[in-house]
């Protein structure tokens, strides 16, 4: 998988391993893995079939593509109207650097041999606005309810780009299933990220609202809530209960963690507090037996939920029914 991304990007720029930094070329190996054995493979699994090879160059170019924008827009000399520019025109794109030229020509290739053009650009142009929007997440002021909205949204739109990579689009009925997953994998990876994220100055819902029981009846209403959709597609049982295996287990790992964080933080009044219990308290390993045959259980139990009474602000429940549509 690292030689075939690393003859993808030698081939859009010449010496592009010598222009990107380690780090950068593991988070694209990282989010390929997620990307081809989660969030894509594990749907074509499902409409019973395999990634097609121009299907996998599309999603090797996306993760390319994801990866440089969320370090463009991490830059503290970032641009939001360049960065604009690019993800609505990257023909009339004037690169500043070596990697602008990877990302122009990275996505400028996918125009060429994506299904639809113009839906790639939609939700590229989607995933930058909320990228941007998540900057609010370095103020401690922001409300509950935004929060929630830029959590959910940053991840959803995310999933719809990479979607993108299939020769025909994910019908209505399935993309129904994206809202309540990826919102759950984006509080899982929250969850994970604690201890980064607090040192970071970054507020996320697990760390600034500290309602650790409601967020474990969101991720089992969250989890039914999938299920309800998944079980209204037109595909065998086995096939579907394959599926929700393998996006529960990312959703198991957040409750798990949720759970943990609830017992070390239990007193916590702020995030200073917070801060106090330091990395090991902190941070969820999976590497324990123990954990591990709790995790096991614990993706059983989501995937066989049907219903669950849990918490959705207004907000976030006329997103969920537009995203049916999207």
């Amino acid at each position: 998988m690292k030689n075939r991304l690393n003859r993808l990007l030698e081939s859009l720029f010449p010496g592009a391993s010598s222009i990107l930094t380690p780090a950068a070329f593991q988070r694209m190996a990282a989010y390929q893995e997620i990307a081809e054995h989660i969030l894509c493979g594990a749907l074509v699994r499902m409409q019973g079939r395999r990634l097609s090879e121009t299907e996998q160059i599309r999603l090797q170019l996306l993760v390319v593509i994801s990866t440089l924008l969320q370090d463009l827009l991490d830059s503290p000399s970032a641009d939001p109207s360049r960065i604009f520019q690019l993800t609505r025109s990257p023909a009339g794109f004037e690169p500043q650097d070596a990697v602008e030229s990877l990302l122009r020509e990275a996505y400028l290739r996918l125009l060429t041999i994506a299904a639809e053009p113009r839906r790639v650009t939609a939700h590229c142009c989607e995933v930058v606005h909320w990228q941007e929007a998540s900057c609010r997440q370095k103020d401690p002021s922001i409300s509950e309810a935004e929060l929630f909205r830029v959590t959910y949204h940053k991840r959803f739109h995310a999933v719809l780009l990479l979607y993108t990579v299939f020769d025909k689009y994910p019908t209505p009925e399935e993309t129904a299933m994206t809202f309540p997953m990826a919102g759950l994998m984006q509080l899982t990876h929250d969850v994970s990220e604690i201890w980064t994220d607090i040192r970071s100055g970054i507020y996320t819902i697990p760390i600034l609202y500290r309602r650790y029981g409601r967020l474990e009846r969101r991720f089992q209403a969250e989890s039914a809530r999938f299920n309800q959709a998944l079980a209204r597609l037109p595909y065998p049982p086995a096939r579907k209960q394959e599926y929700a295996l393998t996006v529960h287990a990312v959703h198991a790992m957040g409750l798990l963690a949720i759970r943990k964080l609830r017992k070390e933080a239990a007193g916590v009044r702020d995030v200073a507090e917070l801060a106090l219990l330091g990395k090991k308290k902190l941070e969820f390993d999976l590497r324990n037996p123990v954990m591990m045959l709790a995790l096991v259980r614990k993706v059983r139990d989501l995937t066989n939920l049907t219903s669950y009474d849990g918490p959705t602000e207004p907000a976030l429940k006329r997103d969920t029914r537009q995203s049916a549509r999207s």
